[in-house]
């Protein structure tokens, strides 16, 4: 039976779940049968990427649950090999993806990392087109920094949704935030438990033992305390799923919240790409 409508949060005309599904990595039945599972217990968010090599078992898994495709709220990204931001190799990119997914459109479609190859004054108005065909309900970008944001903004007639970057208590993304917000684009956040560095943090541990919860929900709490973030933690554990959703009705206090803030670093950050990462704001 699918659960109760979760919380939603709104970016421009996007009305996007504040917790998703993350499925890098995720392979096989395994893959299937986790996106099945988190639809079928309520989860309302899937995400997913070409680079992840999984999309067509992300559609079986969908389709293996018995959901209702307009129940739920998924997310692709197209990966900028092979010249792929270029307009006529995005479009067909993103008509592959719908293929594999085995759907007629995605809700968010974003660009993975940027790519200098392939000027956004090409890429954006391509993106635009994809959503004015309705392949997809909503644009965004993954792994942008400010400069690029502003890039994409200029060639870019309708809203840019999300950036879709790393981001947990470890990483220092306040620019970046503060951008976003005056932009009113979504910060969503990937790796949201630091590769699982949270575990091991004798701050989160203790506020986690205070409420009763585990250091992977203080985290995801910390993330959507402030409105205008979600977060897409992957899970390959189907104990974990329940978890998870459950984060978003934990309420941190504001003591907490500045002591986990506190946490951030230089050295915190966890994914870069050899060929595609930007210089970071932060």
């Amino acid at each position: 039976m699918h659960a109760k409508n979760y919380n939603i949060r709104t970016a421009g005309l996007a009305n996007i779940p504040v917790l998703g599904l993350g499925t890098w990595q995720s392979k096989g039945q395994d893959c299937i049968d986790i996106v099945s599972q988190a639809l079928q217990m309520g989860y309302e968010h899937i995400d997913t990427a070409q680079a992840y090599d999984n999309e067509k078992e992300v559609g079986q898994g969908i389709k293996q649950s018995g959901v209702s495709r307009d129940k739920f709220f998924l997310t692709t990204k197209i990966f900028p090999d092979d010249m792929k931001f270029e307009p006529e190799k995005l479009q067909a990119a993103a008509k592959r993806s719908l293929e594999n997914l085995d759907t007629d459109y995605v809700d968010l479609l974003l660009l993975h990392w940027p790519d200098d190859r392939v000027p956004l004054s090409e890429t954006m108005p391509a993106l635009c087109d994809l959503q004015k065909q309705g392949l997809t309900r909503h644009i965004g970008v993954s792994n942008f920094n400010i400069a690029n944001l502003m890039e994409a903004k200029k060639h870019a007639d309708v809203p840019i949704v999300v950036n879709q970057v790393e981001f947990h208590p470890f990483i220092k993304q306040n620019t970046l935030q503060t951008f976003l917000h005056n932009h009113h684009i979504l910060l969503e956040a990937y790796s949201p438990l630091a590769r699982g560095d949270v575990f091991d943090n004798e701050t989160i541990k203790e506020i986690a033992d205070k409420h009763g919860v585990t250091p992977a929900q203080v985290s995801l709490a910390w993330i959507l305390s402030d409105k205008e973030r979600l977060a897409i933690p992957k899970t390959s554990n189907p104990d974990h799923l329940q978890g998870n959703l459950d984060a978003i009705n934990i309420e941190l206090s504001a003591e907490e919240l500045e002591k986990i803030g506190s946490l951030a670093r230089s050295d915190g950050r966890k994914i870069e790409h050899p060929d595609y990462t930007p210089v970071w704001d932060d």
